[in-house]
């Protein structure tokens, strides 16, 4: 894991991987510079799930209960709100050129602090395609297995890579946490893994009680509730 950029290995169990599968022939797709702001329009050559559409209806649903029960999902994003998730289809030719996402979506508005891309296709099926971010030390590249997932802050510059051949299916989604700052959910993400380990080697020792309590008053502190 890169700092502030969580990879989530099997965000989707093998069995929902298979029930999107069967539902992704029915989705009607349409161009994806529909749903981009003004800006990532520009850059945008995809497809995109059509809205209303029941097939997505049901991958949504599929996808949402996969959040809800993914303990670093929850760790990592600190979640308050979800975007209602999307689907889109990179065929050979297509790419998503260097852009940032919309501050605030939807409507209701919500922030976007987080983005999250969940990988629908295996890596082996398809060249290029990977999710690139801009970092001040330079590019992080993401291609990986089918079901996993990459968290990431909505601020960065990034890009899909133009698929040179097969096709890249995905799930996109974006987050308001509960905690706006994303060096602040770094240090909690932190404090958290240091807890697991000591509540591993003795959850009564002193010193795991005192990181678990200075973790929820720094969570008190910070949180938007």
């Amino acid at each position: 894991m890169s700092k502030y950029f969580i990879q989530i290995p099997g965000m989707l169990k093998p069995e929902e991987l298979t029930a999107i599968d069967t539902l992704l022939p029915a989705i009607q797709f349409v161009d994806g510079k529909t749903t981009a702001s003004m800006a990532a329009r520009e850059v945008k050559n995809n497809l995109q799930a059509k809205e209303n559409d029941k097939a997505l209806y049901t991958i949504q649903e599929i996808v949402d209960q996969a959040l809800q029960t993914s303990p670093l999902f929850t760790i990592a994003a600190l979640p308050k709100r979800v975007y209602p998730p999307l689907v889109s289809r990179y065929k050979e030719g297509n790419y998503y050129g260097w852009h940032v996402d919309s501050p605030v979506m939807g409507d209701p508005a919500m922030r976007t602090d987080l983005a999250m891309t969940i990988f629908l296709s295996d890596p082996s099926t398809y060249e290029g395609g990977e999710l690139v971010l801009q970092t001040a030390s330079g590019t992080i590249m993401f291609k990986p297995q089918k079901g996993d997932a990459v968290l990431y802050p909505c601020q960065y510059l990034h890009c899909v890579n133009e698929v040179k051949s097969g096709e890249r299916m995905a799930v996109v989604t974006w987050i308001q946490s509960n905690v706006a700052s994303p060096e602040q959910r770094q240090i909690l993400f932190d404090l958290n893994q240091v807890h697991a380990l000591l509540h591993q080697r003795d959850m009564h020792a002193p010193e795991t009680n005192l990181l678990l309590q200075t973790h929820s008053n720094l969570l008190r502190m910070w949180a938007e509730i």
